[in-house]
């Protein structure tokens, strides 16, 4: 889909899910939720007309603090901010592509647990 960009925020996404199910961060809220966040407000700092990296710390900073406030802290979804805000992808390919990553990962690992007898995920709020 041409949007490599989303390779290392769902990778690291990823690795936090697979290595630690139990972590509040791997919890499906901070994922989905977390990469969303950013998502949205990083197309609203380049809809400003906001561009280049004090832009992308400026969307990281407001994103981060959206994310403490509503509970949906996930670190990788910081790299989703400053790669949206840094390589101005568009939105209507992007937006479904990093919901469909998220909600995929989550699935996945909802299966992969079910399969080891495992619990995830631990808290859905």
């Amino acid at each position: 889909m041409h949007q490599t960009v989303l390779i290392p925020p769902l990778a690291a996404t990823t690795a936090i899910i697979t290595t630690t199910p139990d972590s509040p961060l791997a919890q499906p809220r901070r994922v989905i939720g977390g990469h969303m966040l950013s998502c949205l407000v990083c197309f609203a700092i380049l809809a400003l007309g906001w561009h280049g990296p004090w832009a992308a710390t400026v969307a990281c900073g407001i994103a981060g603090g959206l994310k403490l406030v509503l509970k949906a802290t996930h670190p990788p979804a910081m790299a989703t901010a400053v790669m949206i805000v840094l390589t101005n992808p568009p939105a209507s390919r992007f937006v479904p592509l990093l919901a469909a990553g998220a909600v995929l990962l989550v699935l996945v690992q909802m299966v992969s647990s079910r399969l080891q007898r495992e619990a995830y995920p631990i808290s859905w709020w």
